[in-house]
């Protein structure tokens, strides 16, 4: 029995004081006595008897009225058998399991991920009842279905990852789930250690709860701490620091040892690149070193892939470092013009009349890449060149030279623009400040642009018509024209606005290029439906795993958030203010704490329902100690009196 706020247990003694008040209270009165008195409490002796009974009982209901309320706030708490009694199983369990890499780090021969699973099998093995549990792991944040009788072993959510985790976001959507269905008690099984960046990010502020505090649904947190994470003289992380550069003699990369000691010594560094495997003994100092590394290419190669590794400590999967370096090259544009006159409207941006272009542009990317593609107007899109577009690609549709149904305007000066809305896209200003000149755009003949919900008009001419549209699908953006740079259309034919259009939609269609070959796992997303294949192993799952991944001949490298790899902890009552307003019960790495049916479990509640009992037994003995007034008889008239 242990109590939260033991400074109320140092008033106690209160309890006591329905004594003293009864004890002063005697004191002012004095026995006289009284002749015939006597006669009357020898009549009355039994009633007297009930009556010293009953003044004895609404002391000692009030003397334990104020102790029951004095230990409610000193917050009791009991585990064993009354906790088992009175902590009644949850009708719904969810996990949130950590796969991240810091829980690989070992303490006697056992990972922290060993000893989560530990608990988590003999918490499931005391539960009564069959509650269902559900399974929410940090690499992929799946929600799973855990059977009957399962070991917790064998699930492929709970092997370890290089992913990080962010136990606000898996909080967040165990909490959304049980909203969802908001019905039975539920408790959330964190298992984790207490590593500060799992549960706050880098950068982050403090979490608010208050939305979830009215949930219809009773939640539970019960945090099974794997405990400290002891340092250990023989661990070492590997980090990639910035991005990879390519020089004359090779390429070079800027690597980081952390470790957790500081006295000097060589590391064996094992180094796979351009086909060759070496090796190389660094010599680091202090706990953390950083150097730059030379890696040995073929200068007449396309790209350049590396991987580096050091040897197997008391955490493997902290010492893998991956390296990709795409090759320099430029943008290409793709035409799909069956008109004449619109082939020739896009000589304005220097584009062939077919075939694919270079366009210059000081960013790289690569050159099998379609970054920008333009059509003609009224043309059906085919359900390939959607899926193009929603995985990054940007259309620009033009209205052909013989479009049905455009507007002429016959003055001489035409339409101008009357605003645009896009000031940080394709219509605001370049890198270099300038706006683009729409002030001094002229249109003669412009076909009518469609406008709904989820279309956006981001110019219109003066008349109120649309002239520039642009509707989001996917990742990637359709825009639509509703004018051509011929001259008898437009004057966009100088230039001043079709050019730099022109390049700011390929800048955009190229923001999901992979020119820069190296990404951090878990900021890096796979599009739906794609398909990677390692080219370290055939088990590696670039969601999961540090490794080179291929795709299309594209080739992105995946590495670990250094972030993660930090080992500063967060202390408990840090935690439960994090966890705030919810319940959160910590249980140490200790097999009668860990007990999912044998936990403490706090008797404020029940206290203070006993206080409420004493509280009604007092007024019931209060009620029986006032004496009723005799009934007033009717005077008996006997018949024919006066």
């Amino acid at each position: 029995m242990t109590a939260l706020s033991p400074l109320f247990l140092w008033l106690l003694p209160l309890a006591l004081l329905p004594v003293v008040i009864h004890l002063l209270n005697r004191l002012r009165y004095r026995t006289v006595k009284w002749a015939a008195m006597m006669f009357l409490r020898t009549a009355d002796r039994d009633a007297s008897r009930r009556a010293r009974v009953r003044q004895w009982m609404i002391l000692a209901a009030r003397c334990l009225m104020l102790l029951v309320f004095l230990l409610a706030l000193a917050r009791l708490q009991s585990r064993g058998g009354i906790a088992r009694f009175l902590n009644r199983d949850s009708d719904r369990i969810v996990i949130l399991f950590d796969r991240s890499p810091g829980m690989e780090q070992t303490r006697g021969g056992v990972s922290s991920r060993e000893r989560a699973l530990a608990l988590i099998q003999q918490g499931l093995s005391e539960l009564r009842g069959s509650p269902r549990i559900l399974w929410i792991d940090s690499a992929t944040g799946e929600t799973v279905t855990v059977p009957p009788g399962v070991n917790p072993e064998s699930l492929p959510q709970s092997r370890p990852s290089h992913a990080p985790v962010n136990l606000e976001d898996l909080l967040r959507r165990a909490l959304e789930d049980i909203a969802r269905e908001d019905g039975p008690a539920t408790e959330i099984w964190i298992a984790t250690d207490r590593r500060a960046s799992s549960w706050i990010p880098e950068g982050g502020s403090a979490t608010d709860w208050n939305e979830w505090a009215g949930m219809n649904t009773q939640v539970t947190l019960r945090l099974l701490d794997v405990g400290q994470i002891d340092p250990d003289p023989g661990n070492r992380a590997l980090q990639l620091v910035g991005e990879p550069r390519r020089e004359a003699d090779g390429l070079r990369v800027e690597l980081r040892l952390n470790r957790d000691r500081a006295d000097p010594e060589s590391v064996p560094l094992q180094i796979e690149a351009g086909g060759l495997s070496l090796r190389e003994d660094i010599l680091v100092e202090g706990r953390s070193f950083q150097w730059t590394q030379t890696l040995p290419v073929d200068s007449s190669g396309e790209s350049v892939h590396a991987y580096l590794t050091l040897p197997a400590d008391s955490n493997p999967m902290d010492n893998t470092v991956a390296v990709s370096l795409a090759p320099r090259a430029t943008r290409v544009a793709r035409l799909d013009l069956s008109d004449t006159a619109a082939m020739r409207a896009t000589r304005a941006a220097l584009l062939p009349r077919s075939g694919e272009r270079e366009i210059t542009d000081r960013r790289t990317a690569l050159s099998a890449a379609v970054h920008l593609w333009i059509r003609e107007a009224g043309r059906t899109q085919q359900p390939s060149e959607s899926e193009w577009i929603r995985q990054g690609g940007a259309v620009l549709s033009l209205p052909g030279s013989a479009a049905a149904g455009a507007n002429a305007f016959p003055e001489e000066d035409g339409l101008g623009v009357a605003d645009w809305q896009d000031a940080g896209g394709v219509l605001g200003t370049d890198r270099a400040r300038e706006p683009l000149r729409l002030d001094l755009l002229r249109v003669f003949q412009a076909v009518p642009l469609e406008e709904r919900e989820g279309i956006d008009v981001l110019a219109r001419l003066e008349d109120g018509s649309p002239l520039l549209t642009r509707e989001a699908l996917g990742d990637g953006a359709h825009y639509r024209l509703a004018t051509l740079p011929l001259r008898d259309w437009s004057t966009l034919d100088a230039g001043f606005v079709w050019v730099p259009v022109l390049q700011r939609l390929l800048r955009e269609g190229g923001a999901r290029d992979f020119s820069r070959g190296t990404h951090r796992l878990g900021d890096w997303r796979l599009n739906p439906g794609e398909e990677w294949a390692p080219l370290d192993g055939d088990d590696a799952d670039p969601r999961l795993h540090v490794g080179r991944y291929q795709h299309r001949g594209q080739v992105v490298a995946l590495n670990r958030s250094p972030h993660h790899d930090a080992p500063a902890q967060i202390s408990i009552d840090e935690l439960r203010e994090w966890a705030a307003p919810f319940d959160l019960r910590v249980f140490e790495d200790r097999t009668a704490d860990v007990r999912g049916r044998d936990s403490r479990v706090e008797l404020t509640s029940l206290l203070a329902l006993l206080g409420l009992i004493f509280l009604a037994v007092e007024s019931y003995l209060l009620t029986l100690n006032i004496r009723r007034a005799p009934a007033v008889r009717s005077p008996l008239w006997r018949g024919g009196a006066a």
